[in-house]
């Protein structure tokens, strides 16, 4: 009886958020709902989300666009900010069911407002998204709606939450995730053998394989990195999106606290019907510097890259169809 309280609760806290105050409405914090949340498998339920009966006029958009930057950093645990690794800026297009996913190689020599020039990721490690995301829109022309960062360790949480993913993965690439993983293991604490990857082609990866896997970087390079990368967020798209809206809904609330976001949870449930849209959604890809638009060069000792700013601008500005 107790569960089912709760449950109701929920139902009735994922509706409210958007509502206001003076409406005479409650509106609840993030806190308060994961509060909710924590209590609810508790009593041993296996399915919590067959409890989860979300309002029936939820209505899936006709249309719109979302952009989130997404920021991977290279720490190892929340006490270091770290560097971002990783930065893949990620456009929903709920009009023609596509999903546009563009890396910034985090060598590039920018402006980095503030600071003078370096390193597109070193903006990430004085100013966190904030500078990262103004960096951005001044050397590229382009905004997010919205950030979501992970460090080592929320990207094997997250991973492991939707149930791991399916990615292709050639030998060479199993050789080197389980180099990676054999120093990734050692570093964490964990048995040096644990999770080595087993076999090559369409493989089952869990989080800190996938984690391993889009890292790998010593058998070609970063662009072909990036592209792993987005290889990994492809097929947990489409992981995710086999599931119904309770049960994404239930995944949020339950794993919120694995990443650093602007969302709220409000916001994120706000999203889901955009996502379900787009479940069968292609996928086109970019990386910045794009072919021709950046050289190779040292700058005060650092190898770096330098982009042509214009063209790259130019190609942004086409592949997400801004004006």
């Amino acid at each position: 009886m107790l569960k089912r309280l709760l449950c109701l609760l929920m139902i009735l806290l994922v509706a409210l958020p958007f509502a206001h105050a003076e409406d005479g409405l409650v509106v609840y914090t993030d806190d308060e709902l994961l509060d909710m949340m924590a209590a609810i498998p508790e009593e041993g339920e296996e399915d919590n989300s067959a409890f989860l009966v979300l309002p029936e006029d939820i209505a899936m958009p006709e249309g719109n666009t979302y952009t989130i930057l997404l920021v991977g950093s290279d720490a190892y645990d929340d006490d270091n900010r770290g560097r971002s690794d990783t930065m893949i800026l990620v456009q929903v297009d709920g009009d023609d069911k596509t999903i546009r996913m563009a890396s910034f190689l985090r060598d590039m020599y920018v402006k980095i407002p503030g600071k003078g020039s370096n390193r597109l990721n070193a903006s990430y490690i004085w100013g966190g998204h904030e500078l990262l995301r103004r960096t951005l829109e001044t050397n590229f022309g382009v905004t997010a709606d919205a950030y979501v960062e992970v460090n080592f360790e929320r990207l094997v949480k997250v991973i492991d939450a939707i149930g791991g993913v399916e990615v292709e993965v050639s030998e060479k690439e199993r050789q080197q995730v389980n180099s990676i993983l054999r120093f990734y293991n050692e570093k964490i604490g964990d048995a040096v053998e644990d999770q080595l990857l087993q076999e090559s082609g369409l493989v089952h990866l869990t989080g800190k394989q996938a984690l391993c896997f889009s890292r790998i970087r010593k058998i070609d390079g970063d662009v072909q990195r990036t592209a792993r990368q987005r290889k990994v967020l492809e097929a947990a798209f489409h992981k995710v999106t086999q599931l119904s809206m309770a049960e994404i809904t239930m995944l949020i609330l339950q794993n919120m606290d694995a990443v650093q976001t602007d969302l709220t949870i409000a916001d994120a449930v706000d999203l889901i019907p955009l996502a379900l849209r787009c479940k069968n959604a292609s996928f086109e890809t970019l990386s910045i510097p794009v072919s021709g638009a950046g050289h190779h060069t040292t700058v005060d000792g650092m190898a770096v890259i330098k982009p042509d700013l214009k063209k790259n601008q130019k190609a942004l500005k086409e592949f997400f169809g801004l004006e």
